[in-house]
């Protein structure tokens, strides 16, 4: 448990947050949500002790092991992958190298000696704990972990020096998984992972028993994670129950009840300023506009907290393409003797939204490169529609952008006379606010240029927009204004984004790309999960007549399909939620057994020392302790195999 009370922290002379009090248990999920720079790796770092205080205090259960990720990950000392992973068992390497030397004393040792039976007595205890906390299925659940983040069988005696920075994210993520803390801080764990590493991780930690405190843009990730939600913004912290959408809806509520709290106070600051106004010059009611000017004074004014949601970002006209936007004949591309794409054929239509998804690596840039002609195929064709007008973001080319012009500037070169007055609008809602209008484009970071880039974009009268990773750099609000303005959009969209809750609320169509391959659903990202659902039913049953189409969409009706869904995710929970419960048992019945073995080592320390034999007293009481401990520490480990059985059943 990590208890914080009534804390207050500063920064650089800024207040990150002030007045927080929160309990963090083993087994609690939680998002921590906020905008960009409110102070979410702070508080992280506060929980890890890497921050002090300015006031109030942190307390933390005593042996309580905490592993944090950090955002940026970490430096890794130049050692293979193996080694890397290995060090998470320390504990259990240290019991296994005594374990050796008791061995080594055990044969060279007569056996009738004392010290033969120490060491014997010894190794056996040594032998049953190294078994029971998994020492000889080490490199098993390591490469478990490993393959589950999406690296090879052969990574494994690879140096970690031949690795990117993500990789070697991931590979930090793997060790602290390993290393199984009772409470896990995670700043930002799924910004360098895939689709399908995102649905394994998911599913690890839901059969953790350690409680979770999570930075994430995902919303998704946050809906199936978390239970919880803490938020922190202008120095402010609340906690809500419930999943990200759980916590939106809570919070839309409380806006509208403070919403409706300050119109009712407004109306009565107005009549008492009214009624000020009008009499305070009369003699006969000067004494009651006294009496109300005090009153008005001692009114706590509500203050309603900044929404960025509420920004509209306005759009320009666009002309109207025809319908057919663009088609795909036979399209190919190789990179000398690499095949980056197979040969393709597709057809998008006036005012679909297509998802490119994929695999880092899947060949999603590629095809959008091609799309926007930023590079000419090897093979086939690229043919766009009648009227089509097509504007390009690409992460990279965003970040390197050269130009001496203000924001403000740079935006308006680009944007029709009917957008020059709402340019500020736009801008703000991508978070250049006040004097950063003014700052040259040439000052501005990576993740500042790729956002008015995106500004860039949206202020120019075309009707096919291609972007590739949209979303990096922004945070959830500023991604949830952008994706309702994108579906205000009346053109047609092509995107790449890793975001399953962006691709939920945008896709009409989504592309799966895979090793180069297109394969093409219809819907959004939930109908493109339960189609890949239904194929892998399929083959697990191997039923010649299941029902599918050819975009890979079940012929159940949609709300079939909606309930099928329900049912399985009830299920999923209810499982979920006893073995999670088993798991807790297990994880106290292990305390209760590493607590009972360091008495027992205690009694046999006192039981080897000379004094001990001369007082029968002391011998008798202890040696009756002794048999208790011994009895009760084997009924123990009868329920924990218990419990362990039922769980590999489950």
């Amino acid at each position: 448990m990590i208890s914080i009370t009534e804390a207050q922290l500063r920064l650089g002379g800024n207040v990150i947050f002030f007045g927080l009090s929160w309990r963090i248990d083993i087994g609690r999920r939680i998002g921590l949500v906020g905008p960009n720079g409110a102070g979410k790796t702070s508080i992280l770092r506060v929980l890890r002790g890497e921050i002090t205080l300015e006031n109030g205090r942190i307390e933390t259960s005593k042996n309580l092991k905490i592993g944090y990720l950090p955002q940026d990950g970490a430096e890794l000392p130049d050692q293979s992958v193996r080694d890397i992973l290995w060090s998470a068992f320390e504990p259990l390497n240290r019991m296994e190298e005594e374990m050796h030397g008791l061995l080594h004393r055990i044969q060279n040792t007569g056996a009738d000696t004392e010290e033969h039976e120490k060491a014997l007595h010894r190794f056996g205890f040594l032998q049953d704990a190294f078994q029971h906390h998994g020492g000889y299925h080490r490199e098993s659940e390591a490469k478990k972990v490993l393959l589950g983040l999406g690296f090879q069988h052969s990574d494994w005696e690879r140096p970690v020096v031949e690795f990117s920075g993500g990789w070697r994210t991931r590979l930090l993520l793997a060790r602290l998984l390993l290393e199984k803390p009772d409470i896990l801080l995670l700043d930002e764990p799924t910004n360098h992972l895939d689709p399908d590493v995102l649905a394994w991780f998911e599913q690890y930690l839901h059969a953790s028993a350690a409680g979770l405190v999570i930075v994430s843009h995902d919303r998704y990730f946050l809906d199936r994670v978390v239970t919880e939600i803490g938020e922190i913004e202008t120095g402010r912290f609340r906690t809500f129950k419930g999943n990200y959408s759980k916590y939106r809806e809570q919070k839309e509520i409380l806006r509208e009840q403070l919403l409706a709290q300050k119109r009712n106070q407004d109306r009565e600051i107005a009549h008492l300023q009214s009624f000020i106004d009008r009499n305070r010059v009369r003699k006969d009611r000067a004494a009651q506009a006294q009496a109300r000017m005090k009153r008005l004074e001692k009114i706590e004014r509500i203050e309603l907290e900044s929404d960025q949601n509420t920004i509209a970002i306005p759009l320009p006209d666009i002309p109207r393409s025809g319908l057919d936007v663009l088609c795909l004949e036979n399209l190919g591309h190789v990179y000398g003797d690499l095949r980056a794409l197979h040969p393709i054929d597709a057809t998008i239509h006036r005012g679909e939204r297509v998802a490119v998804w994929g695999a880092n690596g899947a060949g999603k840039s590629t095809l959008l490169s091609l799309l926007a002609r930023e590079m000419e195929p090897t093979e086939g064709t690229v043919k766009w529609g009648y009227n089509t007008h097509v504007a390009y973001f690409s992460q990279h080319h965003a970040e390197l952008q050269v130009s001496q012009r203000a924001v403000l500037d740079e935006l308006s070169s680009v944007a029709p006379a009917d957008m020059q007055t709402r340019l500020r609008d736009v801008l703000a809602a991508f978070l250049f606010r006040g004097d950063d209008v003014f700052k040259p484009v040439s000052v501005l970071s990576g993740g500042e240029k790729s956002r008015l880039a995106l500004a860039k974009l949206l202020v120019r009268p075309v009707n096919v927009l291609i972007m590739d990773e949209p979303l990096n750099h922004l945070d959830i609000s500023t991604t949830e204004i952008l994706e309702e303005t994108l579906r205000r959009f009346c053109g047609t969209i092509v995107f790449v984004s890793h975001d399953r809750f962006f691709a939920d609320r945008l896709a009409t169509q989504l592309w799966e790309m895979k090793c180069g391959r297109l394969r093409v659903y219809k819907g959004n990202y939930s109908d493109y999960e339960y189609a890949k659902q239904f194929e892998r039913e399929r083959l697990e049953t191997n039923d010649p007549d299941a029902d599918f189409t050819d975009n890979g969409l079940s012929n159940l009706s949609r709300q079939q399909r909606k309930e099928q869904k329900r049912l399985e995710a009830e299920e999923r929970n209810r499982l979920n939620a006893g073995k999670r419960e088993k798991e807790k048992k297990c994880a106290v019945i292990e305390q209760e057994i590493n607590e009972i073995d360091q008495e027992i080592e205690q009694i046999e320390a006192r039981m080897a020392s000379g004094d001990f034999v001369r007082n029968p007293t002391e011998m008798s009481k202890t040696g009756k302790r002794y048999k208790a401990l011994l009895k009760n520490r084997e009924k123990l480990y009868a329920q924990w195999e218990k419990i362990l059985d039922s769980l590999e059943v489950a």
